[in-house]
């Protein structure tokens, strides 16, 4: 999927990553507080998608919790978005990413400031996912 879309991830500085965890095992569940999110986790498998010179990698690291995360953005998976994108195709699977933000099954936790992502590179991704990044009004 990354190598389908790397002209989306062009404008991105080396070093900007985004991470992806699955929701269970995390213990980030939707609507609870995020005063108790910092020490949400645990030992489980997060991949990582980070810029390097030839354009965007996965590779899996372990997600502790958000009080050591060290990415600019984190998408948290619930089970059932798991399924979908295993069983989409690699052309599918940015689409269906999209739809699963906007329906809840996945949830999108921001790192960094607007400015800081617009510094590294982050509109069209940010556009492609169907969130609102720097507004109409340019």
């Amino acid at each position: 999927m990354l190598d389908r879309h790397q002209p989306m991830f062009a404008d991105m500085v080396p070093g900007a990553s985004v991470g992806l965890v699955r929701r269970e095992g995390s213990g980030i569940q939707p609507g609870k507080h995020v005063g108790g999110l910092a020490s949400a986790g645990g030992e489980i498998p997060m991949m990582l998608w980070t810029v390097v010179d030839g354009g965007m990698v996965a590779s899996l690291v372990q997600f502790r919790g958000l009080a050591d995360i060290k990415v600019d953005l984190l998408l948290v998976v619930g089970d059932r978005a798991v399924g979908n994108l295993a069983t989409a195709s690699a052309e599918e699977r940015m689409p269906m990413l999209k739809r699963l933000i906007r329906s809840g099954d996945v949830l999108f936790f921001v790192f960094r400031t607007k400015f800081e992502l617009q510094d590294a590179g982050y509109e069209d991704f940010l556009d492609t996912l169907g969130l609102a990044f720097l507004g109409a009004c340019r």
